[in-house]
């Protein structure tokens, strides 16, 4: 009996990799392979907490061994099945694992296996290739014509025929051609087409599109965002009409990249948006207004198939929904209302049959009369009861509307959708307050709202005084805060009690005004600032008050100093720039407070620099074509007419894991010296714009994705953190050698680090410190760091945990300890758009996920004792319905924007929103909702108009830094999309008042 083994092609320089075994049976009897055992030699082992797969993994664990030889490990795998695993006479079956090296150039034996009954002597063994991977083919080294197609991939639907050609299920990349027949007995308009196709695999965005399906705009590419199996489409977009004959055939050709073997494809359909057998439409009639409303006459459709979109009308005109099958709707009229009326149909929903693929239907849209809604302003003037809390409940005398309401006591709150003309009453609950029992009149508070105003309503009350024999006298000591500083309320709360006073900021003891009842309290006081650090009163437990345990004390901690060097004493937004000179007009008449470049010229750090900006050839970037210069330039030349200061923020590579893995940049000794050295040249070059209306020349955010790649992979960077893994310190003394004289550089006398991963990173700190002094810095992480993004979607998410763990890899690492320790941590989303195709897929937002990425911030700074940047942020907005695609396309459709700067226009109804968002499609499996709208209404009511910037130094952030190459900032760089000025008029309204750090 004869099974041979093949192994993948691998790359003998990579730490971390996929290794694919194909097992062919050549006997003529089917093979058990249930607890068959696979065993090589290789200096790497599988990694057990890896992907693995294939045809052959059994639907139990594997069981995984290995012994470890110095830098060699013997791997041992035993598949393991619930009943037998079946490999029958002449067929592959496959196995899939990840290895995780140990040192390179991996080496790796032959590979046997063992049969659960059989000798190792059945199995025919092979070691993998060391090969290269091929090089991806150009567009034109293949014929145009599409390769015979597989029987089973045609598909015919609505008189279309699509089919794939044939794969190559065995290999990771490959050229595919998909071909389209138009079987109509007319020509069928191919903008728009959508081709969908459910794969273990995906479309190379970044290798060429060609045939003759093909528009003069690019394709759009989406996925479901699944793994290893994707739902993929392919979207067709030209000008104009792009028609295909009766009878003729389009093909589109592009590249198929896999996500593991073998590869397949199934479901195939092609979508026609206005495909002739689906002519039929319904017309839907809204009534006309005899005065102007902004709300806007919707629908909801449930089409045959399930799937629910909303469109929107005018008032007095036919709103026609055509490309319709035949097949039985169902339309919901909604309840439309914002905060100046309510219009509710008089028949909410309505069931039409489409008979035919041309019928048509009329439905008649009627309203009941509007509802006009009011405001008024509630306020319980009692200064004596502090800042108590109170609840009303607040009624209209044909109790058609009831709602409770907390009021906190001298402080007035805004009551929104009243009925206008109705009258109210405010009937105030009862509440034990400072030892006096306060509760509503006999006569209650009344009054009523007028449509447009806002009515000031008075809460009226009345009081006595408790017996408070049985109360006790309760002494307090506060702790912590510095000398002179002002007195503070606090707020006791224990059940029905509450004590609202004044208590003096010293560390002597003092005795309360009051006597408390007895209980558990917790206690409630604002943040003092101090010099921007915020000191926090936080419990760590209820305090217990008694007759014999009556002395309580207070302690306040100093949280992280909001302050960074060089930047404003208040929440600071920035933009991103390319150096073009008309950077300085378009930031004419905006408010900001920096500017970031990404710096170098390969976007990895340069490691080998080109000759155009090495030209003495020594390794190192030449000082004098940094970025650095340019950007100075243009953020003085701003500076200047605008009378505000800004500062320039470089992104600089020490090490490229953006790219990928970064350790070939730790552990190649040329790379790191070349790194070394081009650093020590930034850094001089930023420190030499010190001046003393700069005395902080520039800020640096270093090494993006380093840190996160690290704690998401730590197993392919085990490596280097053994000692002697990293040559740190005789590349550094090279580095410091081999520089050419320049300004500033004098050689200094270098500390000794530890060769490995920590001692580089300090290295990297110290060089900071060393040579640009005055420059402000931060390590950058991700929100991916613990394993996935996808955690901020989950309505199980624990931002606090996230935190810990985030803060906790990076405290061990020592990136924030000892002498040279960074001034801020920076931690960026996605550079994408997050409503764009390439965010889609695990980015789509909403302010759930926001605030949760907001926590876990807090916790991270919490830990390190170190503020926050916010950076590289999407700042595509949402637009609403009005709006539409007028101010930015639906590529930079985003929920950052409108989640930090606030949009009025949307408040707590995303049904305001553009339908084009609001119907996008989302993977269920990763959302948990089909549509963007499901997701966003799971907010359940969160108000958009809130300006979430004003309150991110409550989560010790100091700035928000926007967009990016391909993602919307202030101003546009043409890379990165048009917002028509959103984003700009949302500086000029911050600006206007920003959020201090006191």
């Amino acid at each position: 009996m004869t099974i041979s083994i093949h192994a993948s092609a691998f790359d003998v320089n990579s730490w971390y990799q996929k290794i694919t075994l194909t097992f062919i049976n050549e006997s003529g009897n089917a093979v058990d392979m249930n607890h068959a055992a696979i065993s090589f030699t290789a200096s790497g082992h599988i990694d057990p907490w890896g992907n693995s797969g294939g045809t052959l993994k059994g639907n139990l664990p594997l069981t995984l061994n290995e012994s470890s030889y110095g830098t060699l490990e013997t791997n041992n795998i035993i598949i393991n099945n619930s009943d037998a695993l079946l490999l029958q006479p002449g067929e592959r079956g496959t196995l899939s694992f990840s290895l995780a090296a140990t040192q390179v150039p991996v080496k790796m034996s032959a590979i046997t296996l063992t049969l659960s009954s059989s000798s190792s002597e059945d199995a025919e063994s092979e070691t993998p290739s060391d090969q290269e991977t091929p090089a991806i083919p150009a567009a034109d080294e293949q014929p145009a014509e599409p390769d015979v197609p597989e029987k089973d991939n045609d598909l015919q639907e609505r008189g279309l025929t699509l089919n794939v050609s044939e794969l190559n299920t065995a290999s990771w990349y490959q050229r595919v051609t998909f071909t389209l027949t138009n079987l109509y007995a007319q020509a069928v308009d191919l903008n728009q087409l959508q081709l969908n196709f459910t794969a273990s695999a995906h479309p190379d965005p970044y290798s060429p599109f060609q045939g003759t399906m093909l528009g003069n705009q690019a394709v759009t590419l989406a996925s479901d965002g699944g793994w290893p199996i994707e739902k993929n489409t392919i979207t067709i977009n030209h000008d104009g009409a792009l028609m295909l004959a009766a009878g003729d055939t389009a093909e589109l050709q592009c590249y198929l990249a896999a996500t593991q073997m073998p590869v397949a494809i199934s479901d195939l359909s092609a979508t026609l948006a206005h495909d002739p057998a689906r002519q039929g439409k319904i017309c839907v009639h809204f009534p006309a207004m005899t005065q102007t409303v902004a709300l806007k006459p919707a629908i909801e459709l449930l089409f045959p198939a399930g799937e629910t979109r909303r469109f929107v009308g005018e008032w007095g005109e036919v709103l026609t929904i055509s490309d319709l099958s035949a097949g039985t709707y169902r339309l919901t009229v909604p309840v439309l209302a914002n905060d100046e009326m309510q219009i509710a149909p008089v028949e909410s929903s309505f069931t039409v049959t489409l008979q035919s693929g041309d019928a048509a239907a009329q439905v008649q849209v009627s309203c009941l009369p509007i509802v006009r809604y009011a405001s008024a302003r509630l306020m319980i003037d009692a200064p004596a009861l502090g800042n108590a809390k109170l609840t009303v409940d607040i009624a209209d005398t044909t109790q058609a509307d009831e709602r409770t309401v907390t009021l906190i006591a001298n402080q007035p709150q805004l009551i929104t959708r009243l009925l206008a003309g109705h009258h109210y009453t405010v009937n105030l609950q009862p509440a034990m307050i400072n030892n006096r029992f306060i509760s509503a009149p006999i006569q209650l508070t009344g009054f009523i709202p007028a449509a447009a105003q806002v009515a000031e309503v008075a809460v009226a009350y009345q009081q006595s005084a408790l017996d408070t024999a049985s109360f006790v006298t309760v002494d307090a000591t506060l702790l912590g805060l510095p000398d002179g500083v002002a007195p503070q309320r606090y707020l006791f709360s224990s059940g029905k009690y509450q004590y609202s006073l004044m208590l003096e900021s010293g560390s002597d003891r003092q005795t309360l005004a009051l006597r408390f009842a007895p209980g558990l309290y917790d206690v409630q006081t604002d943040d003092i600032f101090i010099d921007s650090v915020p000191w926090r009163c936080e419990q760590a437990g209820p305090l217990r008050l008694l007759q014999k345990v009556n002395h309580v004390a207070l302690e306040f901690l100093p949280g992280v100093t909001l302050q960074v060097k060089g930047w404003p004493d208040y929440l600071a937004h920035g933009g991103v720039t390319v150096n073009a000179p008309e950077t300085v007009s378009l930031y004419r008449d905006i408010p900001f407070s920096a500017l970031f470049k990404y710096d170098g010229f390969d976007g990895g750090g340069d490691p080998v620099p080109a000759a155009e900006v090495d030209v003495n050839g020594d390794g190192f970037l030449d000082y004098a074509t940094l970025p650095i210069h340019k950007t100075v330039a243009l953020v003085r030349q701003i500076e200047k007419e605008a009378g505000r200061s800004v500062m320039p923020v470089m992104v600089i590579y020490t090490a490229n894991a953006s790219g990928g893995s970064a350790l070939a940049d730790l552990q190649d000794a040329q790379k790191l010296r070349n790194h070394f050295g081009n650093f020590i040249t930034q850094c001089l070059a930023a420190q030499s714009y010190k001046d003393e209306t700069h005395p902080v020349p520039a800020t640096f955010v270093l090494n993006p994705d380093f840190l996160g790649a690290l704690q998401q992979g730590p197993y392919g960077y085990t490596v280097v953190r053994q000692k002697n893994s990293v040559p740190v310190n005789a590349q550094l003394a090279a580095a410091i050698q081999a520089l050419p004289a320049m300004a500033g550089f004098i050689a200094p006398s270098l500390p000794t680090f530890s060769d490995d991963l920590y001692g580089y990173i300090q290295a990297v700190n110290y060089l900071v410190r060393q040579f640009a002094p005055d420059v402000a810095f931060g390590w950058q992480t991700n929100v991916w760091a613990t394993g996935t993004a996808d955690w901020v979607l989950r309505d199980t998410a624990d931002p606090v945990a996230e935190g810990q763990a985030i803060a906790g890899f990076i405290h061990e690492l020592g990136v924030y300890s000892g002498e040279y320790a960074p001034d801020f941590i920076a931690f960026d989303k996605f550079e994408r758009d997050c409503f764009s195709p390439d965010a889609l897929a695990h980015y789509g937002w909403n302010a759930t996920c926001w605030l949760n990425y907001l926590a876990m911030v807090k916790q991270v700074t919490k830990v390190l004792l170190t503020p926050a940047m916010l950076w590289q942020i999407p700042g595509g907005h949402m637009p609403t319905v009005e709006e539409g695609v007028s101010k930015i396309s639906a590529a930079h459709f985003a929920s950052g924007g409108t989640f930090f700067m606030g949009d009025a226009r949307i408040g707590s109804d995303p049904d305001t929103l553009s339908l084009q968002l609001l119907n996008t499609a989302l993977n269920s499996a990763t959302y948990g909702v089909p549509t963007v709208g499901d997701f966003l209404r799971k907010d359940k009511g969160y108000d958009w108009g809130q300006m979430q910037a004003l309150n991110l130094p409550d989560f010790n952030v100091f700035s928000i830094l926007w967009g990016g190459g391909s993602t919307i900032s202030i101003t546009t760089i043409h890379s990165n999309g048009e917002d028509g000025g959103w984003l700009a008029d949302k500086m000029v309204e911050y600006y206007a008042a920003p959020r201090y750090f006191r």
